[in-house]
């Protein structure tokens, strides 16, 4: 059966994960511009890693504890794309990159919780 609050955790982080990644793919339409192709020239790593992190996000939910080194590369990719916002040398909205900052903290706070519980059990 394995540990029920393991689990639990671990899938609402992955259930973090992935609806953060469906809200970064969605928020530069929403949030700021019409659909160009040059309009989305800023966002397309933003975009790339945001389909990793929801694919990611649902193996974890999906079997929370069978693949336990994704907890990790979520913290990564979390804090790869804060790295990608605070660069942001393309000229893109404030807004989306601010957007980008809290949800990249946001999932590598759900991540690193979810890492820190599964470490004190």
């Amino acid at each position: 059966m394995g540990d029920v609050h393991g689990r639990t955790v671990e899938s609402r982080a992955g259930v973090t994960a992935f609806l953060a990644g469906v809200w970064l793919i969605a928020a530069p339409p929403v949030l700021h511009f019409a659909a160009s192709s040059h309009a989305f020239r800023p966002y397309w790593v933003s975009m790339g890693l945001a389909v990793v992190i929801m694919l990611l996000g649902m193996v974890r939910a999906m079997a929370p504890l069978d693949v336990p080194f994704i907890r990790h590369v979520t913290i990564g990719l979390a804090l790869w794309l804060i790295v990608v916002a605070l660069l942001r040398a393309d000229g893109g909205t404030a807004l989306v990159w601010l957007n980008q900052l809290v949800v990249g903290a946001l999932i590598a706070l759900s991540a690193g919780l979810a890492l820190l519980i599964s470490m004190r059990r």
